[in-house]
């Protein structure tokens, strides 16, 4: 009777002994080709699409419709709790070390309908949400690349790798942060859509497709490092064009940001001209005469005439000739501020600003009643009336 070469190798990597199971995950490098693959399809199951995953996708996303409406903090929290970890990124990460189409293709359907999720939960709580809208959840800071959520999207993304690969289930904190990170910006592009926010829609825009690129790109690179290199020059071609694609996002973003940033220009005014005639009476005989002229410069020039009549007295005449200008303040109200069409406050709205933002304004009246308006100008254009009392601002220096 003969005895096979060699023992056949097990169809899952859990039913290997533990210690090959932790040398395989800990060391991939020096692993066998076969106990490799065995890792691959491992996370394969991970990232694929599960029933529990459009549940959660479901229910967070309602959260994130309600927070947004009801402008509540701790329902925010709870949403983005709720929110399912993104496994269908790191499922199209694994494409080019794989190259395995159906599961790039099931995990690009899911994160589509995710995103669709997200972005149609923030679309209804904006057509629903009544004016005024006052920014307590800070949705303003995503209006613009933030340094520190690109850190925390970045140190996320790689440990959520790490514990994919040495673990072998899905990082469920980790999975939070990604969420706020990848998720939420989605949602503000809906609402912002919606709601008229039109500066919040276009630059949570840029930002929500730069941070799932940036996501994408840093899981790509997290497999890379830790022993799972792309197997096809296909594969590191696919690579190489998501990093591209995610620096000319970058690239946008802070062009958009830049041209978007408020400029403070304080005009001053003219140069103000003083010319002084004096007429004296005619000389007598033993009087000193006064001098005629002065040396020319280019300072402002004083000229004495003698006048034979004695009946004119010295006049002196200042004559400023300045231009209106325009200078900066920052709204000072907790809540926010309503922007009016006319300076009274049963007039139209115009427009609404949020705490700390920046407006110009351009000239200022006061009411039959006493009170104090601003003609302001927002950052996005809009032009109306403002209460002084609601903005910080200092005296212009010409």
């Amino acid at each position: 009777m003969s005895l096979p070469s060699s023992e056949r190798l097990p169809s899952e990597i859990n039913e290997l002994p533990p210690a090959r199971q932790r040398h395989i995950r800990r060391q991939p490098r020096s692993a066998s080709f076969a106990e490799r693959q065995l890792l691959l399809d491992s996370l394969i199951k991970l990232t694929a699409p599960t029933p529990s995953f459009f549940l959660r996708t479901l229910l967070g996303t309602l959260a994130t419709g309600g927070a947004l409406y009801m402008n509540n903090p701790a329902i925010l929290i709870i949403a983005i709790v709720a929110l399912p970890f993104n496994a269908p990124l790191f499922g199209l990460a694994l494409y080019p070390i794989t190259l395995k189409g159906k599961h790039a293709i099931n995990s690009a359907i899911s994160l589509l309908i995710m995103l669709i999720f997200t972005f149609g939960s923030g679309a209804l709580a904006g057509w629903l949400q009544p004016p005024p809208f006052v920014d307590r959840l800070s949705l303003y800071h995503f209006s613009a690349l933030y340094w520190l959520y690109l850190v925390i999207l970045g140190v996320s993304s790689l440990l959520s790798v790490l514990v994919l690969l040495r673990q072998g289930h899905l990082p469920g904190g980790l999975g939070v942060l990604l969420a706020y990170t990848q998720l939420l910006p989605f949602a503000i592009v809906g609402f912002g859509l919606t709601s008229g926010q039109l500066q919040l829609l276009t630059g949570a825009l840029f930002v929500s497709l730069t941070h799932l690129g940036l996501g994408l790109n840093i899981a790509m690179i997290g497999f890379l490092v830790l022993g799972f290199p792309p197997r096809k020059t296909w594969g590191w071609l696919l690579g190489i064009l998501t990093l591209l694609v995610t620096a000319a996002l970058i690239a946008v973003s802070l062009i958009f940001f830049l041209d978007n940033t408020p400029q403070v220009e304080i005009s001053s005014p003219a140069p103000t001209y003083i010319s002084i005639s004096t007429h004296t009476p005619s000389p007598t005989p033993g009087s000193v005469n006064s001098p005629t002229s002065m040396p020319t410069s280019a300072t402002p020039t004083v000229t004495w005439t003698i006048s034979p009549t004695p009946t004119r007295t010295a006049t002196a005449t200042i004559t400023p000739t300045s231009e209106p200008t325009s200078y900066f303040g920052i709204v000072d109200a907790a809540t926010g501020v309503i922007i009016r069409e006319n300076p009274t406050t049963d007039a139209p709205i115009v427009t609404y600003a949020n705490n700390l933002d920046l407006i110009e304004i351009l000239g200022e009246e006061s009411a039959p009643n006493g009170s104090r308006w601003f003609n302001v100008r927002t950052i996005t254009g809009e032009v109306g009336w403002l209460l002084s009392s609601l903005v910080a601002t200092q005296t212009p220096t010409p």
